[in-house]
């Protein structure tokens, strides 16, 4: 299956639509300010929304997240106040390294590289500490939405690859323009959530619900379980 099925949508949005995220789920500020949603992404690696969030009001909390005031931060008491998030003790560096460099490099305001070409700003981004191909991705979506840009994690990864879309080896960027030719562009941006929904709670990494699953009929992965 190499295009998705345009009458399968409806079902997906039937399916998945109730589990869509909330709107006050995220911090306000972190949807208009990308050194704040850089922060947040941060502290999403490796744990689950329900405790970035928590990290993310943790360190809130304690400090204003500004470039100025995290650069200057004591480490041990970023650590403390992003406890709940797991992988403190790297996080807590990655915050400080990367305030240091906006600070210093972008005078603590990173809003210009997203004025950028799409291409352009990922590189510039990627320069960043702690800012990889999907972080980069995700602040892109501020500007571009899932209709230019999907962030690729282990929940788009595993569903690219169970829908033969990719072979087991394919690489990020690879699993993105599939993806991205996968989904219908003029609703790309709902049904890329809906995918993601889908591969969280159906195609799960173990004990797949393929029988439950709305792309059970054209996904090849089924005949294999």
């Amino acid at each position: 299956m190499k295009a998705l099925d345009r009458k399968l949508i409806p079902a997906l949005e039937e399916r998945y639509g109730s589990l869509w995220w909330p709107e006050d789920m995220y911090p306000e500020d972190t949807s208009s300010d990308p050194f704040r949603h850089i922060i947040l992404t941060i502290l999403s690696q490796n744990t689950t929304e329900v405790n970035c969030i928590r990290a993310y009001k943790g360190l809130a909390s304690k400090f204003e997240i500004v470039p100025e005031v995290l650069a200057r931060a004591d480490q041990d008491e970023i650590k403390d106040a992003i406890r709940s998030g797991g992988l403190y003790n790297v996080k807590s560096r990655r915050i400080r390294e990367l305030s240091k460099v906006v600070l210093d490099r972008f005078g603590g305001d990173i809003t210009s590289i997203l004025s950028l070409p799409k291409n352009i700003a990922k590189e510039k981004l990627m320069e960043l500490p702690g800012v990889g191909d999907k972080t980069a991705d995700v602040l892109l979506t501020d500007r571009y939405t899932y209709r230019e840009v999907i962030p690729i994690d282990t929940h788009y990864d595993r569903l690219a690859k169970r829908l033969g879309l990719v072979e087991e080896n394919a690489k990020y960027n690879e699993i993105q323009k599939a993806l991205i030719s996968f989904i219908p562009k003029q609703k790309r941006d709902r049904t890329a959530g809906l995918l993601w929904l889908l591969a969280k709670n159906t195609c799960k990494a173990k004990n797949p619900k393929c029988s439950e699953c709305v792309l059970n009929s054209s996904c090849p992965y089924e005949a294999k379980t």
